[in-house]
């Protein structure tokens, strides 16, 4: 299935839209707008990453590349039913990003992204036992004029996703949890990198979890995972076996403290093996987050992701990887925020990125200044 230019994003605005007319409308449909909100946004952004290897057939690769972004985007969270033992929530979330690209040789690239996800929730309570939630998503990416490296934007790609969870009460201070999920993804592969359309794939995720209290109001929750995923345009040259299939186990804990100075730990470790040798790796990932009033309305909140990866076997061939951004991309943010007046806010905000791109082992990097405003109608 073809993703086609600009058809994500106005069908997701459209729904927020409708849904929210509908929110204001319609007491007899029980729709009400629990969360709505337009974001604006202005950026400069550095890349450095020259790919020569990677890519071939993208003679206009460069070692350094800058770009001039403006982005606009809306997300909202519409109460579709609610009663005193369940639940439906519909959230969407759309938007669009244009570049003004320079540091190439042979022209100036004007890429444009749009991307926008809208996830349906059910949510219904078992007696006092617990929660049970049912849920699907449908999200995506389109992109125009999608330019060579070292300025790296993801590949168009539509997904579906599926799946359902329990979430049991307090049973002696733990709250235990399990998650299955179906997902499907689709690529749409520009002439000068036909090789995305090898990332299509089919996922079955399995997660169990425990959530605890433990000192000063502070939550812990161990968690455990398998993932099999299948490529079924990945051949492994074995006849008995023809196409690429990956089992990967994580496991991991995530603690966070709600407080005036919020503040969130987590750490991870992934295996993955697959019955084609070359994507195997080990990996690892650590995540933390602070974030406090710094002064008056002022807030900072400073995030940072690093992980890192192993491939079990070397090889001189370039590998595709198996998630957006190969699942391992270390970010960190800084920002400042504070309210501008009623119902609107303004955040500044500098990222670092370092993140494999479409080929393993193969990395970019990325460095950005932004200024955006959020608002609430």
């Amino acid at each position: 299935m073809r993703v086609r230019k600009g058809r994500i994003g106005v069908m997701l605005f459209a729904l927020v839209g409708t849904s929210a007319l509908l929110g204001f409308e319609g007491a007899s449909a029980q729709l009400v707008v629990e969360d709505f909100v337009f974001t604006g946004a202005a950026a400069v952004e550095g890349y450095q990453g020259n790919l020569p290897t990677a890519s071939v057939t993208a003679v206009d690769s460069t070692e350094y590349a800058a770009a001039a972004v403006g982005e606009f985007g809306a997300r909202g969270n519409v109460a579709i039913h609610s009663g005193a033992s369940h639940e439906v929530m519909l959230r969407m979330d759309g938007g669009v990003r244009q570049f003004a690209a320079a540091g190439f040789e042979l022209r100036d690239y004007a890429p444009r992204e749009w991307v926008g996800s809208a996830e349906l929730e059910y949510e219904r309570r078992i007696s006092d036992w617990g929660f049970v939630t049912a849920r699907g998503l449908l999200r995506g990416r389109d992109v125009h004029d999608r330019p060579p490296m070292p300025l790296f934007i993801q590949p168009a790609f539509w997904a579906g996703e599926a799946g359902v969870g329990v979430e049991t009460r307090s049973l002696r201070g733990t709250i235990f949890d399990a998650q299955v999920t179906r997902e499907g993804a689709r690529y749409q592969a520009p002439s000068f990198a036909p090789n995305l359309l090898l990332l299509d794939r089919d996922v079955l995720e399995v997660e169990v979890g425990a959530s605890r209290s433990v000192a000063a109001g502070s939550t812990v929750r161990v968690y455990a995972g398998w993932e099999g995923s299948e490529y079924p345009r990945q051949s492994t040259f074995d006849p008995s076996d023809p196409f690429r299939r990956d089992n990967t186990v994580r496991g991991g804990l995530m603690w966070a403290r709600p407080a005036e100075v919020y503040s969130q730990l987590g750490v991870e470790v992934a295996a993955n093996r697959s019955n084609s040798r070359r994507p195997e790796y080990d990996a690892f990932s650590i995540r933390g987050l602070v974030s406090k009033p710094v002064w008056g309305e002022l807030d900072l909140t400073v995030s940072a992701l690093l992980t890192g990866k192993r491939y079990v076997h070397p090889t001189e061939f370039a590998r595709l990887i198996p998630g957006e951004e190969a699942d391992n991309a270390s970010v960190v943010y800084a920002s400042l925020s504070r309210p501008l007046a009623p119902n609107l806010d303004g955040t500044l905000r500098a990222g670092w990125t370092r993140a494999e791109t479409d080929i393993g082992e193969h990395y970019y990097q990325r460095l950005g200044l932004t200024f955006l405003m959020n608002y609430r109608p």
